[in-house]
């Protein structure tokens, strides 16, 4: 039974990457509906936060024993959600979405630094490897080095590196705050600290403008489900049970999945180079993690 566990925490964490994989290139024909950042953006996670929180109505009542401190470490762990959200659907708007998603998987050297930070843990040379690798790929993948064709915005790049950031901590607080509390009500309450820090940033003035009946409802429910809705949840679900370097080993999915998904839905063709950039990134994070893989290999049997 405990081995099914884990193997089901590994296709939570699968699928919550994944559905982060094919937001972008949703978020890419919305702009091309016609609608702003600040209107995609504040519907989804305000879409995404009511449905949770209706979908985790069977737990409500359990708030009554959660205390003052958790509440809000679950609010202020999922501002970075929000905050996610913010920078790289701006980076969107100035890039490409498979050269956006690149930006946003520096989270692999982002992530030592924060082990370094929080818990004095330096990186191992696996690690510091594994982080060079990810920064050579990156460079092939963004077709830099081989004259690709994207675009290259100095602002679209510091928004994406800021998304990296904000991911980083999302991803490092999913498996460490109150992991006591039920996912779907965990997830409830960090979706509400990123609808809180996006409303602030973007108002909702989709509410009356006309946007909504304009279409943006739709593109409101697709975003919400694959960005607000299934990833956090699945993440809560999922990431505890499972080594933070195996969880970061399996969120990698989601890079893939954003190059097919641009390729297909946005015609943005990469060459063999930059598919070659995104292997090196792939391997770049599995051989960061590979010891702290391997170690939960022998514990969960996984690997």
């Amino acid at each position: 039974m405990e081995k099914n566990n884990r193997w089901r925490a590994v296709v939570y964490v699968l699928v919550g990457a994944a559905s982060y994989g094919v937001l972008s290139s949703i978020v890419k024909l919305a702009y091309a509906g016609g609608f702003t950042a600040g209107e995609v953006t504040g519907s989804q996670v305000l879409t995404g936060c009511l449905v949770m929180w209706l979908f985790s109505m069977p737990y409500w009542k359990r708030c009554r024993a959660l205390t003052l401190r958790t509440m809000l470490k679950m609010v202020g762990s999922g501002t970075f959600t929000g905050l996610t959200g913010i920078f790289y659907y701006q980076s969107l708007q100035r890039l490409d979405a498979s050269f956006a998603v690149l930006l946003l998987f520096q989270f692999v050297w982002m992530g030592l630094a924060v082990e370094w930070l929080f818990h004095r843990k330096r990186p191992g040379q696996m690690q510091v490897i594994g982080a060079v690798i990810v920064g050579g790929g990156t460079l092939l993948a963004s077709g830099l080095l081989t004259g690709g064709q994207a675009v290259y915005d100095a602002a679209g790049i510091a928004l994406g590196l800021l998304a990296a950031v904000c991911y980083t901590l999302f991803m490092y607080f999913s498996g460490r705050v109150a992991v006591e509390v039920p996912a779907s009500l965990r997830s409830a309450w960090m979706l509400t600290g990123g609808a809180i820090v996006v409303l602030l940033v973007y108002p909702p003035q989709f509410l009356w403008n006309g946007s909504l009946q304009e279409g943006l409802w739709l593109w409101a429910l697709v975003l919400g489900l694959f960005g607000m809705i299934l990833p956090p949840y699945l993440f809560a679900k999922g990431v505890p049970s499972l080594n933070t370097g195996l969880a970061a080993i399996l969120g990698s999915v989601e890079l893939p999945v954003v190059m097919i998904c641009s390729a297909w839905l946005l015609q943005e063709q990469p060459d063999g180079w930059q598919w070659i950039g995104v292997v090196l990134i792939l391997a770049g994070v599995c051989l960061s993690e590979s010891r702290a893989g391997l170690s939960a290999g022998k514990k969960i049997k996984l690997l």
